[in-house]
């Protein structure tokens, strides 16, 4: 499985692709949290303890920064669904 490499203040973060991780399941299991809590399950269920300590001391920024690339790079990213960006 292809792995995503970011690198913040000379600190490596390696997740499984962003793809890899938004599967319809997780989706599923998800839909009816805030985009924060799904953004923090995302997080949670790709990083291991050593990912996640080095993006738990990420500033909002750099944080924006890091999820910006991580959907890019896989070619996907996290929007709204119709129904709610109707509402």
């Amino acid at each position: 499985m292809e792995k995503f490499h970011y690198e913040v203040d000379g600190k490596k973060i390696v997740l499984p692709k962003f793809a890899d991780v938004l599967t319809f399941g997780f989706a599923r299991k998800t839909r009816k949290m805030s985009q924060a809590e799904q953004m923090f399950e995302l997080v949670e269920a790709a990083a291991d303890a050593k990912a996640l300590a080095v993006i738990d001391g990420l500033r909002t920024e750099q944080m924006e920064e890091f999820f910006t690339a991580w959907q890019k790079r896989s070619g996907v990213g996290v929007g709204e669904s119709k129904d709610s960006s109707a509402s």
